[in-house]
């Protein structure tokens, strides 16, 4: 009886270890489209048939006027229309409102989509490269800064220091969640940061130039590196390499995730791409 029961229990450790296995395997991609035309894309954001695609135009620091969004149609053959211009190197996005958030180096644009118009320009004051933009639970929207280790919080009139700390260091992207905010950095870091306190806690490192990043039905994280890089985070940190193009010279950038399909600009060389991810 005793060897059943031992038996029986290293089965179910046994099944249990491969139930943890099957859920933290890696997805795989299966690539959908490709369309060019775009300059330097840096973030894509879902809008009313479509996308909205910020264009860096040059230099991530060029105060040039050549940044612009485009508007990317998916029913008429992925049309690239140039929405508004007149921006310098615009990157990360957000939507509340009726009104798109755009970090511009040292600003944050505020376009009526309506409207199809910049209607303010913010200066964020102590800025330095002001990356991805967020909006949080309590509707604040929220700006990385990876040139100063910091997130800047927007209440409609200023944008002041939410949270400076060294683990910050070359933020890029962030995703809010209910409880706390995911964050990755340059220096390889997804971190999380409670909302409440404030704490962080570092959920993975070595993820080299860490930019876009999604969660996936399994609680565990998709995070792009710029230069070309796709990992899959497990909840215990560890992670594996799901794409690499940098032979192929095709960045990863600020990425969406809506459903199965991941759609990403690439800064080079210079396109949009949609891919399923399949469990």
């Amino acid at each position: 009886m005793r060897r059943a029961l031992l038996t029986a229990a290293a089965l179910l450790a046994s099944a249990a270890a491969f139930s943890s296995s099957a859920q933290t395997a890696a997805p795989t991609l299966e690539p959908l489209w490709t369309i060019s035309g775009f300059d330097s894309p840096e973030s894509v954001l879902p809008t009313r048939g479509g996308y909205f695609v910020s264009n860096v135009g040059g230099e991530g620091d060029a105060r040039d006027g050549d940044g612009w969004i485009a508007l990317v149609g998916v029913g008429d053959g992925h049309a690239i229309a140039r929405w508004v211009a007149g921006l310098d190197a615009p990157k990360g996005m957000a939507l509340k409102d009726g009104k798109l958030y755009v970090s511009d180096i040292t600003k944050l644009v505020v376009i009526d989509v309506a409207r199809e118009t910049i209607i303010a320009r913010h200066d964020v004051p102590d800025s330095a490269f002001l990356n991805d933009v967020a909006v949080a639970p309590d509707g604040k929207v929220l700006v990385a800064d990876s040139g100063k280790q910091r997130i800047y919080a927007f209440d409609g009139t200023a944008a002041t220091p939410w949270l400076e700390d060294p683990l910050l260091r070359s933020i890029n992207g962030l995703l809010p969640e209910k409880d706390r905010l995911v964050v990755s950095t340059m220096q390889g870091r997804l971190l999380a940061v409670d909302w409440k306190t404030k704490a962080i806690t570092v959920l993975a490192e070595g993820l080299g130039n860490g930019d876009g990043l999604a969660r996936l039905k399994d609680g565990t994280y998709i995070v792009s590196e710029w230069p070309g890089r796709l990992f899959h985070v497990r909840a215990d940190g560890t992670h594996a390499v799901i794409a690499d193009t940098r032979q192929q010279e095709q960045f990863w950038n600020d990425f969406l995730l809506v459903g199965d399909t991941l759609v990403v600009p690439n800064w080079k060389p210079g396109t949009l791409s949609a891919y399923r991810v399949r469990d």
